[in-house]
């Protein structure tokens, strides 16, 4: 396929699930209702792909409240998302396999547009997306929580006069000492952005695109691209612990995502009876004038910490004690660096 690529996470199965993203679920309902996409192209490879998929099972969660939530009314827009809803039914369950290769389109029923998004709330704890994004899972909602707080915090180190190397360290501090919860996608993203290759820092700026004072809905559209992906290896992983192996596919038409995932393809997991551990191999190219430095900091701090951890969450578990001490310190540093990032206040 072309512009829309699939990701492959997991243990060799029969059994998979499909994960899409928004462009993706967007493709399906004009496909349903206008019998075409916004390019021919598009149109026979969505087509391709439905005819695939369906044979499997569709996981659209992520995308559908990322395009039904109104963040104006802090609630999902349920008109549009039960005319997507029709739409996802019919191709995947309804239509038989000739009808979805020479489909013309429906009447499509009338649906409000989201409001302009516009909104009086201050942070996303006043924000609904999260528990409609993950249906109250406070376990999940909590990692929702540490991916935001961390592009948060690559946010403030990015318009912050310290030496790119320096921002690293920083960084991995803030990671490894201050909340102590390390996240691979998200320290990586700030590698490419800080110190990778004129490539690298194109792909991350795509993901990030960076602004002045980000509104949280620009923030949140950058968390969702990253924390679906992660949660398809999630799921893939967690089959395995559950003895019912599934191999997990993420689809996207994204560019930037797509690039950013082919840098994270080597995935392997080690699991414990503690703890669920995705292993990526970041295939980064850092720009020469900090190779020397990185390879210092990578030999003499990343490597021996990460191994450290490792060794220390797969032989002791976290006691409840110690979540919420962390909960709570994710919880004040959002405070803290919302009010930085997103309204300039020091």
């Amino acid at each position: 396929m072309g512009k829309i690529k699939e990701y492959k996470i997991g243990i060799d199965s029969a059994n998979k699930i499909y994960f899409i993203d928004t462009n993706i679920l967007l493709a399906m309902t004009q496909l349903y209702y206008k019998g075409k996409c916004k390019d021919e192209e598009i149109t026979e490879e969505i087509k391709i792909f439905i005819l695939e998929s369906r044979k499997y099972g569709v996981q659209n969660q992520f995308s559908i409240t990322e395009v039904c939530f109104d963040y104006k009314s802090n609630q999902m827009n349920n008109e549009q998302m039960n005319k997507i809803m029709i739409a996802y039914d019919n191709l995947l369950m309804n239509l038989t396999d000739d009808e979805i290769r020479n489909h013309k389109g429906y009447l499509e029923p009338k649906a409000k547009w989201n409001s302009k998004r516009e909104y009086s709330y201050k942070s996303i704890f006043e924000c609904n997306l999260p528990k409609f994004f993950l249906a109250n899972n406070i376990g999940m909602i909590g990692i929702f929580y540490q991916t935001y707080l961390y592009f948060l915090k690559i946010y403030d180190l990015k318009i912050s006069n310290e030496e790119p190397l320096t921002k690293i360290r920083s960084l991995f501090k803030f990671m490894t000492e201050d909340i102590d919860v390390f996240m691979g996608y998200e320290f990586y993203l700030g590698v490419m952005l800080f110190v990778g290759s004129q490539k690298e820092r194109e792909i991350s700026q795509g993901i990030f695109k960076p602004m002045a004072n980000p509104p949280l809905d620009h923030i949140l559209n950058t968390v969702i691209d990253i924390f679906q992906y992660r949660m398809a290896c999630f799921i893939a992983d967690y089959s395995v612990r559950m003895k019912m192996p599934m191999k997990a596919v993420f689809a996207t038409m994204d560019i930037d995502l797509q690039k950013y995932i082919e840098h994270n393809m080597s995935y392997q997991t080690v699991m414990t009876s503690n703890m669920i551990t995705p292993i990526n191999h970041f295939e980064i190219a850092i720009d020469s004038k900090y190779i020397q430095e990185w390879d210092k900091f990578y030999d003499e701090i990343y490597y021996p910490i990460l191994q450290s951890r490792f060794s220390e969450i797969h032989t002791h578990e976290i006691d409840k004690e110690k979540r919420k001490f962390i909960s709570d310190k994710i919880r004040n540093e959002i405070v803290k660096y919302e009010r930085i990032v997103v309204y300039n206040i020091k």
